[in-house]
């Protein structure tokens, strides 16, 4: 009778949920088959969740007492086999988010490390974190700059940031005078996106005390020379205006054409 139920059990792994009180080996052999058919037994060994688990992570679903490291198991073959998983502990959360960052949407209050895991995982997993801080704000965004799209409410250090990252952020954000007036003084190239609604006085009294600065870097100078939108005598206007350290990048950077 047994090799008979192991043929069926071959040909149809849910035969299982037919056979009264089954051996180990008729179970192993379904589970082994299809993980899913864990759900047709009862107080299932931990062998049999893991062999279970192991041909479908999904199969969680149908485990309870799942012992902590078949979860951390499931969840390394299948992130989202956290969403299945009833009551999981903090290491199977962070298992999960450093398998792919969007598993933070299946984790109810998730802690600001269970956060930080996320995003450096997937930027844009902070698409599914609410109200996060600016930590983690920052570090979706050094991630990728387009994390800001996902962003209700980011700080100015974070909007910075995604600026210094890509100038095409300014599209994405909300700004006031003030705040456009360090943006701009971050990344000269948000002038192209705004020019057509700011005075040039604006963006030269900007770079005005841009180019004074001994900090200033030579990207920020190479950028003010070849942004073709904002006509003006370039060259004069950086030996008029700037610092030592701007007068040298822009003898470099002529000697380098």
């Amino acid at each position: 009778m047994e090799s008979n139920d192991l043929k069926k059990i071959y040909d149809n792994p849910m035969y299982i949920r037919y056979i009264d009180n089954p051996s180990n080996e008729l179970i192993l052999e379904a589970v082994k088959k299809n993980g899913l058919a864990i759900r047709y037994i009862n107080n299932p060994t931990k062998e049999m969740k893991e062999v279970a688990i192991k041909n479908n992570p999904l199969s969680v679903e149908y485990i309870n007492d799942l012992e902590e490291d078949n979860a951390v198991l499931a969840v390394k073959l299948l992130w989202n086999s956290l969403k299945y998983i009833k009551n999981p502990t903090d290491k199977v959360k962070l298992e999960a988010v450093n398998a792919k960052g969007w598993a933070i949407q299946f984790i109810a209050n998730p802690t600001e490390k269970m956060q930080l895991k996320a995003v450096s995982k997937d930027y844009d997993s902070i698409k599914y974190i609410k109200e996060p801080s600016e930590e983690v704000q920052l570090a979706a965004i050094k991630k990728y700059w387009a994390a800001i799209k996902f962003i209700d409410n980011p700080t100015l250090e974070a909007r910075r940031e995604a600026i210094k990252g890509n100038e095409e952020a300014i599209n994405y954000i909300n700004f006031n005078l003030d705040e456009l007036r360090v943006l701009v003084g971050d990344n000269i190239k948000v002038v192209k996106y705004v020019y057509d609604s700011i005075d040039v006085d604006f963006v030269v009294n900007v770079v005005i005390d841009k180019v004074k600065e001994e900090s200033v870097d030579e990207k920020y100078i190479k950028d003010f020379l070849e942004l073709e939108i904002l006509e003006m005598d370039k060259i004069n206007f950086i030996k008029e205006y700037g610092s030592k350290k701007s007068k040298v990048l822009l003898v470099d950077y002529k000697l380098s054409r």
